[in-house]
């Protein structure tokens, strides 16, 4: 597995951009509407790691009852990985969403997962 973003709630993304803008990330994609997890989605490069700024929509919102700040760490699988299952082989915590489609990659699939210490985890497919 690779890390491929850090995932931030935020209230107001337009405001998050410019503030990490001003930090030297740049805008790589979005703002794009998530109507599946009822999110706004924007993804920021620059310092490492990439970020995913995630603003919710409204009560239906998948973060809706989270504080903004840090939400979760996301990993893409390696060539050839199948990294739901290596992940269920490591024993280090449970998945609890089924595979959903994510506007803001391109319509590839997402898992979420959470970690033995509470970690939130998500697994692009």
């Amino acid at each position: 597995m690779k890390l491929h973003h850090m995932g931030i709630i935020v209230k107001d993304i337009q405001k998050a951009i410019a503030m990490y803008r001003a930090m030297g990330y740049t805008l790589e994609k979005g703002p794009v509407l998530d109507h599946i997890q009822n999110n706004v989605i924007a993804f920021l490069c620059g310092p490492s790691p990439r970020m995913e700024l995630i603003e919710p929509l409204g009560e239906q919102s998948s973060v809706y009852h989270f504080k903004a700040g840090y939400h979760h760490m996301c990993y893409e699988a390696e060539e050839g990985e199948h990294i739901l299952q290596a992940f269920r082989s490591m024993q280090v915590g449970k998945i609890f969403t089924p595979p959903i489609v994510a506007p803001a990659l391109g319509g590839r699939e997402v898992a979420f997962a959470c970690l033995q210490n509470g970690t939130f985890v998500e697994f692009i497919l």
